[in-house]
């Protein structure tokens, strides 16, 4: 029976550590995905508008930019990443752009899944904290 006291909290421990990781596994793929990517610096022209999902009333917003790649050509891009608020046009932002391919660009960001990384870190504390406390008072 005290098994179950120690075997529970190093669940939740393990279920929120594995969160955790799930929520930056996102952000760490497409870092590696753009290796190897060059820097610019890009003028927004505009913004393309979205929804946030299905029967959502929440408007999203990606930016259009032009850009001007090592080789001194002008292109055209757009973000694929949606955001709450508008960019200003005129204003300048960064871009990463393929330099195979200068039409694929994108921002860079640091996306994680922030609700899973609370809620993991949220579990693994918790069940760290219980581990540790049912560890000293089952010690025989």
């Amino acid at each position: 029976m005290k098994l179950v006291f120690l075997v529970l909290p190093a669940l939740f421990l393990a279920i929120g550590l594995v969160l955790v990781g799930l929520s930056l596994s996102a952000s760490v793929r497409r870092r590696n995905s753009l290796h190897g990517w060059l820097e610019a610096a890009a003028t927004v022209t505009g913004n393309l508008h979205g929804k946030d999902g299905p029967g959502s009333e929440g408007e999203r917003f990606a930016p259009l930019y032009e850009f001007v790649d090592a080789h001194g050509k002008r292109w055209l891009g757009r973000s694929d990443l949606y955001g709450s608020d508008e960019e200003i046009v005129g204003t300048t932002i960064p871009v990463l752009y393929n330099p195979a391919n200068p039409a694929e660009s994108t921002r860079p960001a640091f996306l994680v899944g922030k609700t899973r990384l609370v809620r993991g870190i949220i579990l693994a504390i918790f069940g760290a904290g219980a581990f540790a406390t049912f560890a000293i008072v089952l010690a025989p």
